[in-house]
């Protein structure tokens, strides 16, 4: 049988394995514990900086969507006063220098003016969205490119119908059954499009400044 001082020597070895274990146990916990907040903490941060990077794409995208809006509003003003002035003058007082005057302005001019959303693409095809905090913002966002997705769709439809229309008016010309009395492109501009889709350009334009002041204001 062991004396009490074996005993007391063996507990007191047992104990110090025991707390080796332990500080072992705990250093390795630790380790494991600050690893994860570092992770964390990176991913975090890493985050961040793509969020950033996204929402400083879009609003450069916006901008420039910006610059298109206004070349395309510029151009539609022009097609709508000449909408104006068919529908308040009778072909016979139809003036001819006037109608020369969109002749050379807006009947035969024809111009795209596709709008850009590959930055919002790249959002969307993100884990970043769902991290978007402001839901303002996001409503923001979603809604100023469904207006111009609405805008690029419309203003195809708009183009290829103005196309078919000089077509048909350009053969007439050549065989001589069109003057200016019966003024240029007038089944275009009188039945098949009033240029009701500018007030939507301007719409789009509106709603598209103020995303980009919250974007700004985001910083």
């Amino acid at each position: 049988m062991l004396n009490n001082k074996e005993l007391h020597t063996n507990r007191a070895s047992i104990l110090r394995k025991i707390g080796k274990y332990v500080r072992e146990v705990s250093i390795v916990v630790l380790g494991v514990a600050i690893t994860l907040s570092v992770t964390v903490w990176l991913n975090n941060r890493n985050e961040k900086r793509d969020m950033a990077l996204y929402l400083n794409a879009i609003k450069i995208e916006l901008e420039e969507n910006i610059k298109i809006m206004d070349m395309a509003i510029d151009f539609l003003q022009v097609e709508a006063a000449y909408t104006t002035y068919l529908n308040s003058h009778d072909i016979q007082s139809y003036n001819e220098d006037t109608l020369e005057y969109y002749v050379h302005t807006t009947c035969y001019y024809l111009n795209k003016f596709p709008l850009k959303t590959n930055a919002f693409e790249m959002l969307k095809s993100s884990h970043i969205m769902r991290l978007l905090d402001d839901k303002e913002l996001l409503l923001s966002l979603w809604n100023v490119y469904i207006d111009i997705d609405m805008l690029n769709t419309n203003f195809e439809w708009y183009f290829n119908t103005k196309w078919g229309h000089m077509e048909k008016d350009l053969s007439l010309i050549r065989n001589g059954m069109i003057s200016f009395e019966t003024a240029p492109m007038y089944n275009f501009y009188i039945i098949a499009l009033t240029t009701s889709g500018l007030k939507d350009w301007k719409a789009a334009l509106n709603d598209t400044n103020e995303t980009i002041t919250k974007l700004e204001k985001r910083k």
